[in-house]
């Protein structure tokens, strides 16, 4: 059987692999409630885990979602507002993962403190 032949795995694997890196800079829509959009790269969507296990399903295997076809993620509960300070952090991130010493402080307005931590808890970030 083909599913069983270890050098064709080791292929798709290694393809799907080489896909990702040349499309860690495509760029991702997330849609808000209010349906405004925000533009940023696959790279940055990546640091949520919820967003990066949606995106990076293989078509091969069926069980591609929906949003990794089409390139955009739409949050039904997540306000503009809050989506925009997630992105803010989604940056922050990336800019500062292999940082040493102190981190510079990411500011949370305390009014936007709770829809914040509702949506870190979702996105696993």
């Amino acid at each position: 059987m083909l599913a069983a032949d270890p050098t064709l795995k080791q292929t798709v694997v290694q393809a799907q692999a080489s896909a990702r890196a040349r499309n860690s800079m495509d760029p991702i829509k997330l849609i808000a409630s209010d349906d405004s959009e925000i533009i940023l790269d696959r790279r940055a969507a990546m640091v949520s885990g919820t967003i990066k296990n949606m995106l990076s399903g293989a078509p091969c295997d069926g069980s591609q979602f929906t949003e990794s076809q089409q390139g955009e993620v739409k949050f039904k509960e997540m306000n503009a507002a809050t989506l925009e300070k997630v992105v803010q952090y989604f940056y922050y991130k990336l800019r500062h993962t292999n940082h040493v010493g102190p981190l510079p402080e990411f500011k949370i307005e305390p009014e936007a403190a709770l829809e914040l931590l509702m949506a870190a808890n979702y996105l696993d970030t």
